[in-house]
């Protein structure tokens, strides 16, 4: 009976070695496939953030772009009040010449 047992024993340990590499490879190949698709999800949420921060880049960008327009109309303004010169509004009046020189003095101090 001890023989009997030992000769099954010994016909079945290489089956068995065979099915457990098998199994070993269907696991690793189920795995792969996991990490596969777990690696799919990273790359999406990257592209998803890579996204969402180029949105706002190019809000900043916008802001910039405005505000530099804001600014250049306040510069014109400015250069306008600075150039412009009334003094025979209502008479020549001293207030007014004075005012007059002072603004080509501004305007000699920029130029």
């Amino acid at each position: 009976m001890l023989d009997c047992l030992t000769q099954w024993a010994t016909l079945l340990s290489p089956i068995i070695s065979v099915i457990a590499i098998i199994v070993a490879l269907k696991v690793v190949r189920n795995s792969s496939k996991d990490a596969q698709k777990q690696i799919k999800a990273i790359h999406h949420l990257l592209d998803v953030f890579v996204a969402v921060n180029n949105l706002d880049i190019v809000e900043a960008q916008r802001k910039y772009r405005q505000q530099l327009v804001e600014l250049d109309s306040q510069i014109e303004d400015a250069q306008m009040k600075v150039e412009t010169v009334y003094p025979f509004v209502g008479g020549a009046r001293i207030d007014h010449i004075i005012a007059a020189q002072e603004k080509a003095d501004q305007k000699a101090h920029l130029n």
